[in-house]
């Protein structure tokens, strides 16, 4: 792929998200995204394990950083994105929020990290992969991720014919470059790491969207959750449909 392609792609998405986080209405989270709290509590849970002590990059922040919630548990925590507002907009925060020395933002390239190698001892990151190029990001996480670190990152699928429906017919809402992420973009991420673990989250509990902000939500998105689960343990050719996968790297490939 040519410079000029690739500094295109670039742009495109910087500006597609400096409008979004600069837009209230825009950031609003859409009803749907309130299913995914089995998939975030993985994440969190993970985070709050691995925090204390470490040195933290949050690979693609945006305006809603766990960098603050990282450093209450004790990290240091750089965070950067793509976006300029987005960096604006965390670095007036965190004048505001404890522990502001363990905290920095940074605007860079998520596919051309300016960190040496060995840098952090976790990577984390929430729908930032599925705007890259792969084999560069992956590339820069094993090369910047210590040795015994671990890099974790909530990522879409793109198997599901339902919920591609979906996105089809919502354009606007995500940029013309991103592309969830496959079986074989797994399969790749070996290639880089000895070791990657994937947890899937989210077919039928996204049935629970309707329901947001009513009295039956947590009951039926408790029940639905527990249906995937099992669903995704007895019949594992169903995970690639998924709507999403956490992702856990770790033994980087020097």
């Amino acid at each position: 792929m040519g410079t000029d392609v690739v500094q295109s792609r670039i742009e495109r998405e910087r500006e597609f998200h400096n409008k979004e986080f600069a837009d209230s209405e825009r950031a609003k989270i859409n009803s749907v995204y309130f299913v995914t709290r089995s998939s975030t509590k993985w994440y969190e849970d993970f985070l709050n394990e691995h925090a204390d002590g470490n040195r933290i990059l949050e690979y693609g922040c945006g305006p809603n950083s766990y960098a603050f919630w990282l450093a209450q548990r004790g990290a240091t925590v750089v965070g950067i994105d793509i976006s300029d507002t987005a960096i604006e907009q965390m670095r007036e925060r965190s004048t505001q929020r404890p522990h502001p020395e363990r905290v920095s933002f940074q605007r860079m390239n998520a596919e051309e990290l300016e960190f040496a190698d060995n840098s952090f001892d976790v990577i984390c990151g929430r729908a930032i992969l599925h705007h890259l190029d792969l084999r560069k990001s992956f590339s820069e996480i094993s090369r910047t991720l210590k040795a015994g670190g671990h890099a974790i990152f909530v990522e879409p699928l793109g198997h599901n014919p339902v919920i591609n429906a979906y996105r089809n017919r919502t354009p606007d809402l995500r940029t013309e470059d991103e592309h969830p992420l496959m079986v074989s973009d797994l399969k790749m991420a070996e290639e880089y790491f000895g070791k990657v673990e994937a947890h899937y989250y989210h077919l039928g509990s996204l049935a629970a969207a309707p329901l947001v902000g009513t009295k039956m939500f947590d009951t039926v998105l408790n029940l639905l959750d527990g249906v995937d689960s099992a669903i995704f343990k007895a019949l594992p050719f169903m995970r690639k449909h998924a709507w999403a996968v956490v992702l856990v790297f770790s033994k980087p490939h020097k």
